[in-house]
């Protein structure tokens, strides 16, 4: 089971918000933009702690409006059918509700939180069964009640969260939907339910048969009682004691007992700790440094991927923190290859690594506004073929700077790497830096692959410009017949590639250099020397070596950055 779509209302920076998640979510957006408000309200609808009115402060509404009622509907992909009364009821989600009581309501005063928690359909309205059960052929009596959610219904669908910290102990296996959790529970089954016996040796010497479950619980027994020292057994007798006079009960008459155990007869592995080594001094996991906490956590994922366990959503902050690119990138595979198995991942980054440019459907832009609030744009499919694809994925795979378009006010799409160094120099020729107003100069990797990425741009509303070669030029007759020709079929195949750049681009947006961008600045055409030339020419900032022909790209740009 997945999230299919996520709704909410009135929460944080949220005003309303509405929009359908695919396996791979990867949330993008300036800081402040409300990335991390989309999973708090996941978090709070799904999470480990279950939801009420402490879960939620004034601070939490939309503006500090507690007249408007938080809402945080999710909806699953699949739905499923429950009984309450003889009433069958179809569950497609959840939905969490926060509001403010408008006026004192019993011993509640005006302005107490209160939370609503239940199952929706899909269609968002409440699953409801009647008070009193059907009877056939006779009108429902009395009032209809909401289905509230149940722990079953939510351990359907595991949500692991994982904040910016990356702290081991949100991770470890005594946090109840922690991924170590989740691979130790299968673990822990299979100890349980293990018939086999072993043979095992006593301390007086003699050997018995017996199964791994029986001889855990013999040798922790055996080594508990060292535990037991007079003092300790005084705090329990007291502890016990006084527990059973609070409740006004008598010490043997009932049989309620208190006592301390070493573990969770149930689940030993959940009581477990992990324990880091390092130059001879031994450590808790949650005790170490944070950089080595992250790396900790980012091996707990490899685990669960490798293992190819499946069936949970996981939520990451910021994937990239405490990670070297080569790290980064690795684990950027990880979390991909995580929804190859039947998971749902969400995550919020600051980093093209973990951005795919040949995968675009995937990403969610995050944008704020003072009148909306923030708001989500992404696209359902953009129209590009297979090869096309693969094309993208080829580009981006190892030069994630491609990837940058996506984290961009606006991207100015060029050819080749000459055009990507001297235009940052003439923008701040003019007085404009590109990094301060969020401009990505993108270089594409050739004129033929100008539409794929104006494509992905204009799919996912990313205010983009297009500078590109016209490269048709006049056929010399004063040339060989041979060169002539090839000038000829030159012109031709640059005259289809260019229709395919005006098809891809609005016609205010493409800007055409004639012949090219080298001719238009004045630089060689030889491989080895323009770049060299083009940081001599525009690194001294003048104001008068920006060519006219590239001024009106400049403005463009600017004002579609704003």
């Amino acid at each position: 089971m997945q999230i299919k779509r996520i709704y909410i209302e009135n929460f944080r920076s949220i005003k309303t918000l509405d929009f359908e998640p695919g396996a791979y979510c990867v949330l993008i957006g300036e800081n402040n933009s409300g990335k991390s408000n989309i999973l708090r309200a996941l978090n709070l609808a799904l999470g480990e702690t279950w939801p009420t009115e402490r879960s939620f402060s004034d601070e939490d509404f939309h503006n500090q409006d507690t007249s408007q009622d938080i809402v945080i509907q999710v909806f699953f992909d699949e739905t499923t059918e429950e009984w309450r009364n003889n009433c069958k009821m179809e569950i497609g989600g959840v939905e969490l509700r926060c509001k403010s009581y408008k006026r004192r309501v019993g011993q509640k005063p005006a302005g107490t939180l209160t939370t609503e928690y239940y199952c929706i359909q899909p269609n968002g309205k409440p699953a409801q069964y009647p008070s009193e059960p059907l009877q056939k052929g006779q009108a429902p009596k009395g009032p209809w009640l909401p289905h509230r959610v149940s722990r079953d219904l939510r351990d359907r669908l595991p949500f692991i969260y994982v904040g910016v910290q990356r702290e081991y102990d949100r991770q470890a296996p005594g946090s109840r939907w922690s991924v170590l959790r989740r691979l130790l529970n299968e673990v822990n089954t299979e100890f349980l339910n293990d018939k086999k016996e072993i043979k095992v040796r006593k301390a007086d010497g003699t050997v018995e048969k017996m199964t791994r479950k029986q001889a855990f619980e013999s040798a922790v027994k055996g080594a508990y009682e060292y535990l037991r020292t007079e003092r300790f057994v005084e705090i329990e007798k007291r502890l016990a004691a006084n527990a059973m006079e609070q409740m006004g009960l008598q010490p043997g008459s009932d049989k309620v007992e208190l006592h301390f155990d070493s573990h969770d007869p149930t689940n030993a592995f959940r009581s477990l700790q992990l324990y880091v080594e390092q130059m001879g001094i031994t450590s808790p996991a949650g005790e170490v440094g944070a950089g080595l906490q992250s790396a900790i956590v980012v091996a707990i994922f490899r685990t669960y991927e490798e293992l190819k366990k499946e069936g949970a959503v996981f939520a990451m902050e910021e994937p990239e923190v405490f990670l070297h690119p080569h790290r980064a990138r690795y684990f950027a595979a990880v979390l991909r290859s995580l929804t190859e198995k039947g998971n749902q991942v969400f995550v919020t980054t600051h980093s093209p690594i973990f951005v795919a440019l040949d995968q675009p459907e995937s990403v969610a832009l995050v944008r704020r506004t003072q009148a909306d609030g923030t708001t989500v744009h992404q696209t359902s499919k953009v129209a590009l073929a297979a090869d096309d694809r693969r094309a993208l994925r080829l580009l981006t795979e190892f030069d994630t700077q491609r990837n940058e378009l996506f984290f961009a006010r606006c991207v100015l799409l060029v050819e080749g790497a000459t055009e990507k160094v001297a235009l940052p120099l003439l923008f701040r020729a003019l007085g404009h830096d590109v990094n301060s107003l969020g401009i990505s100069v993108v270089e594409v990797g050739g004129k033929t692959k100008l539409p794929l990425f104006a494509s992905v741009c204009a799919a996912l509303k990313i205010p983009f410009v297009v500078l590109a070669d016209h490269d048709v030029r006049e056929v010399d007759a004063s040339l060989s017949e041979a060169r002539q020709n090839d000038r000829r079929e030159k012109n031709t195949k640059h005259e289809r590639w260019n229709a395919d750049i005006e098809k891809a681009c609005p016609a205010d947006a493409l800007f055409w250099m004639q012949p090219d961008f080298e001719v238009e600045c004045g630089l060689p055409h030889v491989e080895a020397e323009k770049i060299d030339r083009a940081l001599e020419r525009f690194s001294a900032d003048l104001e008068t070596e920006v060519p006219s022909l590239l001024r009106p790209v400049i403005t463009k740009v600017l004002e579609l950055a704003r």
